[in-house]
């Protein structure tokens, strides 16, 4: 019987370009003995952290079967867990497949599967498309990826099952893989998004919003806490419309109820929207023990005229009586944020508006992208005075103001004392160690293994851009 299960590690890709990013930090599991001739499978996962947990879903409900690998040379499956939030990640998924061919040709028995957000949006297009998929599976069917697996195999057929008329999420917490984990878990709470941004795709292919119940969050947050987990983070496209199914209660209130979890050192939440972000939620954030002094608060704009053809819901002005509510109640409070660059009939006073944002709020981190129309939506149909050519130089201008206020901001941070939790090793190198502070500033240091996990102190020495260094003290 064929066998395989998937992958491997999800780093830092925050490199601020066209392509999709996020900071997943780095997340690796040994699994249990597995029965005789196990087969191999690689996961390759593209895009936001939902599709960092959906693929850590993947390999728990397949973990009796397969062992992972990171070659696909020696993979029996290959899974790609992929997103369509912008072309060029998409393209970059038909780039892969197109590769896989051949390995196709010289191993028939090699089985390929796409899931995600291009599987749930191009369905059986994709095996009419690309002979050597066997497999395709919708973001609402990932439960099912055995039965479909063993479909394939015991019919021959080829096999796509993409649910697009119903959208559940189980409370049920997920299945978790055995064995030594990474300090830090994701923990999805919610999917789908009822808010229809102009630009994006979220809502065709995740679906409209709905959340888990809280009691089955509690369990796995219970679990993963018991499995050595100290951070966790809250997944869902607005946490702050959260609400449990059955009692009504909001996302203030699992914060609260996750809050008592006793071994449970820090608690994390991405994405919040702006026009869902209350006073009320920067008071809990002041409260709370465990919840860090860290929020992602996309703006997506600078310019009041671009946020209201964009359909974001709040204007400027608005925004930063959040973020100034913000600073005020949560001491040492940093805030990161996305831009798109280019929007259909943003013009350079908008997009100078942008810049001016940039420099008030004074970011963390920015992940700015190229407008990128998705089919579907109403930007795609949107037209534009200004070309995009003209547009072209705007997105590395931008970053070059917000990587000088990073920089900037990185350096302030010499000599300061600071908790970090120990996430592991030290990527850049091999004899170190990395964790993050509270307020998501990255350290490397130098340290025993056995620290991975503990809360520490750490004396920043000095900064490498938007690295920082340190000494355990």
């Amino acid at each position: 019987m064929k066998k395989f299960i998937g992958v491997i590690g999800f780093g830092s890709q925050a490199s601020m370009d066209d392509e999709t990013a996020f900071e997943a930090g780095y997340l690796a599991t040994e699994y249990q003995a597995v029965p005789e001739t196990p087969g191999r499978v690689y996961i390759r996962t593209f895009g936001c952290q939902m599709n960092v947990y959906d693929s850590e879903k993947i390999l728990a409900f397949l973990q009796d079967r397969y062992l992972p690998t990171d070659s696909v040379e020696n993979a029996d499956l290959i899974i790609l867990n992929t997103c369509s939030i912008r072309d060029k990640a998409e393209q970059k998924v038909y780039s892969l497949l197109g590769r896989f061919r051949s390995l196709k040709e010289s191993n028939p028995d090699l089985l390929i599967g796409v899931g995600g957000c291009v599987a749930q949006q191009e369905g059986e297009r994709m095996l009419r498309r690309l002979p050597q998929v066997d497999l395709v599976f919708g973001t609402h069917n990932i439960n099912e990826l055995t039965r479909i697996i063993d479909e394939r195999l015991s019919t021959g057929r080829r096999v796509c099952r993409v649910e697009k008329d119903r959208f559940q999420v189980s409370s049920a917490a997920a299945p978790r893989t055995e064995g030594v984990r990474s300090p830090t878990a994701l923990l999805t709470i919610m999917k789908g998004c009822d808010n229809y941004c102009a630009y994006c795709i979220v809502p065709m292919v995740r679906g409209r919003e709905a959340s888990r119940g809280m009691s089955g969050i509690m369990d796995e947050a219970r679990h993963l806490v018991d499995s050595g987990v100290r951070e966790i983070t809250l997944l869902g496209q607005n946490v702050n419309s959260y609400h449990d199914p059955e009692t009504g209660s909001g996302f203030l209130e699992l914060l609260e109820k996750l809050d008592s979890i006793g071994s449970l050192k820090r608690l994390r939440f991405v994405t919040s929207h702006p026009k869902n972000f209350s006073s009320d939620m920067a008071h809990a954030m002041a409260g709370l023990r465990s919840v860090c002094e860290h929020v992602h608060l996309p703006v997506q704009a600078g310019s009041d005229r671009v946020l209201k053809a964009m359909k974001r819901g709040y204007t400027i002005e608005e925004y930063l009586d959040t973020v100034s509510v913000l600073r005020e109640l949560v001491p040492g409070v940093e805030i990161s944020t996305d831009i798109i660059v280019g929007f259909p009939g943003e013009g350079r006073d908008d997009f100078l508006k942008t810049i001016s944002l940039l420099e008030k709020v004074r970011y963390q981190n920015v992940f700015s992208f190229r407008f990128s129309p998705r089919p579907g939506t109403a930007a795609a149909n949107m037209e534009d005075p200004v070309p995009q050519k003209k547009k072209r130089p705007w997105l590395p201008e931008l970053q070059e103001v917000q990587n000088l206020i990073t920089s900037q901001k990185h350096a302030s941070m010499a000599g300061k004392i600071v908790e970090v939790l120990v996430e592991g090793y030290d990527r850049r190198e091999n004899a170190g160690l990395e964790g993050r502070t509270r307020n998501n500033y990255i350290v490397h240091f130098h340290g025993p293994k056995i620290l991975v996990g503990e809360t520490i102190k750490v004396r920043i020495s000095r900064s490498h851009g938007i690295h920082l260094e340190g000494k355990v003290l």
